[in-house]
């Protein structure tokens, strides 16, 4: 009798997790999320320093895998730049492929990988202290970013969105500084599916 019932449970578990797909394929995506940045640098210490914005378009080329375009903006602050009290923005544009181990009606768990390119501007909190190291420093970054998330939808279409991102950036253009951020940040925010016209 225990054997059937936990049988029962298994049958009904995989066909929980593996039936009627939340996403199908040329569904679109559309989500916006942020997260604190939580990590070192050569110019900042250990902790919460700052946090991104991330609107991102997402386009499903199987019920499992979609391509990603995340836009992203950067603030980090309590930044000691030749001495001076300053911080940074950046913004960039991180392409990325993402696949779902699970999808259903309700939940998705996926992995995501992306690399991209933008840009960033140090600029001194009191605008009348400059320093040409200002300058020196801002320029092109590049961006690696690998995670997990979960999505939980409360509707065809309406869920939120859960992502532990690792994320390294690194100055491409500046002779002064290598690497920006490394870290990690729990990436919260919202998603809404756009179901394909084409389906039956």
């Amino acid at each position: 009798m225990k054997i059937n019932y936990f049988a029962f449970h298994c049958i009904f578990f995989f066909a929980a997790t593996t039936a009627f797909t939340q996403s199908q394929q040329n569904d679109l995506k559309l989500s916006l999320s942020g997260l604190p940045l939580i990590g070192s640098s050569e110019n900042f210490s250990s902790g919460l320093n700052g946090f991104v914005l991330k609107p991102a378009l997402g386009y499903f080329i199987s019920d499992r895998t979609s391509l990603e375009l995340n836009f992203t903006y950067a603030a980090l602050d309590d930044l000691k730049t030749s001495g001076i009290d300053s911080h940074y923005t950046s913004y960039a544009f991180v392409p990325g492929l993402r696949y779902a181990a699970i999808n259903n009606n309700k939940l998705r768990v996926f992995g995501e990988a992306g690399f991209g390119f933008g840009t960033i501007k140090y600029e001194p909190d009191n605008n009348q202290q400059q320093s040409s190291t200002f300058e020196q420093l801002s320029g092109g970054i590049s961006v690696l970013s690998l995670g997990i998330g979960i999505d939980y939808y409360f509707s065809d279409s309406f869920g939120l969105e859960f992502i532990l991102p690792y994320i390294h950036t690194r100055n491409i253009t500046s002779n002064y500084v290598d690497k920006i951020y490394s870290g990690i940040g729990p990436t919260i925010g919202v998603t809404f599916t756009l179901p394909s016209t084409d389906k039956e």
